[in-house]
């Protein structure tokens, strides 16, 4: 089988470790601030860990405590969910119609860019003024940015005391179970975060393999052009059919299609006949039975694709 769901990076970086003894190395989260640092441009002051994505989001959102909360849409539905069960007046709005929308003042917003599915990255900045004209507080969830090395929005925390950026690091670093997701804001807002979380919250295992996947300095350029000749080769595959009706031009991991004559459903089984398998995306706001996704593979797997195509269709 031939597999096309996982979000997580396919290649890998180069690393040695020896789990024996991590065992006995006491917690220090100091050198991989550092690290960090280096490798974001982010002062390490301006850092706060968080014991895997699903945690950094609740607290953040515990933390700005507001009546509204906006989430551009579609979007990872842990936000949603975290949204919804904190007692937010949750709003949805659909980016591929109008990102424009009026919003509420003093409200959350969070935006994903790249963007979930369909991998579009956004400028920000017209949306950046109407956020502040607005108080708003800004959550930007950068976690797809690094398959993409386009342009981080840290240049606006110096400009914009309500800004956090969230990171969850297992995608890019190729481990699904890595628990360990960042965000970055000012001074004030990390010292504020941390009074809500425990000191030890990160296990030895996942800093020390994050040190090191951090420490190969070649791996993120590598994955960068990997991704961007592996996703233009699927593009080439899924742009000759006639199914095709619409394809998101992607700067991220995953490719979204928009299909014409063939349900999502049909063209899911279709393929599965044929040795492939997807995701379904139909429970994601704003996405009906027309649309299918894909994570970017290797050469290998999408080679796989083709054949399957060519005989399917």
């Amino acid at each position: 089988m031939f597999d096309f769901r996982s979000e997580i990076n396919f290649l890998k970086p180069n690393i040695e470790i020896d789990f024996n003894k991590v065992c006995d190395e006491s917690s220090s989260y100091k050198l991989l601030l550092s690290l960090l640092e280096k490798r974001y441009k982010v002062n390490k002051e301006n850092i706060e860990l968080f014991n895997g994505y699903s945690s950094a989001i609740y607290s953040l959102l515990k933390y700005l405590d507001s009546k509204y909360c906006y989430i551009y849409s579609p979007c990872n539905l842990e936000y949603k969910e975290a949204s919804n069960n904190l007692s937010y007046e949750t709003r949805l709005i659909n980016r591929f119609e109008n990102i424009y929308l009026p919003i509420k003042e003093f409200s959350v917003v969070v935006f994903m860019n790249p963007s979930f599915l369909d991998g579009t990255y956004y400028e920000l900045e017209k949306l950046f003024e109407y956020w502040k004209s607005k108080n708003a507080k800004v959550i930007i969830d950068e976690t797809l940015i690094d398959f993409c090395g386009k342009k981080s929005n840290v240049d606006y925390l110096s400009e914009y005391d309500n800004l956090f950026i969230l990171k969850d690091l297992s995608k890019f670093y190729s481990r699904k179970n890595l628990n360990i997701a960042t965000v970055f804001t000012n001074n004030k807002n990390i010292e504020k975060l941390r009074k809500f979380e425990p000191q030890n919250k990160v296990s030895n295992f996942e800093i020390k393999y994050l040190e090191e996947a951090l420490k190969d300095i070649k791996f993120s350029s590598i994955t960068n052009s990997v991704y961007i000749k592996n996703r233009i080769e699927l593009e080439k595959v899924l742009q000759k059919y006639s199914f095709t009706d619409f394809m998101f031009q992607s700067n991220s991991n995953s490719i979204l299609l928009k299909l014409k004559n063939i349900t999502s459903e049909e063209f899911e089984k279709q393929l599965f006949e044929n040795n492939i398998i997807l995701n379904s995306c139909l429970e994601y706001d704003f996405i009906d039975e027309s649309f299918v996704s894909f994570y970017i593979s290797s050469l290998f797997n999408i080679q796989g694709l083709k054949k399957a195509l060519e005989n399917a269709f």
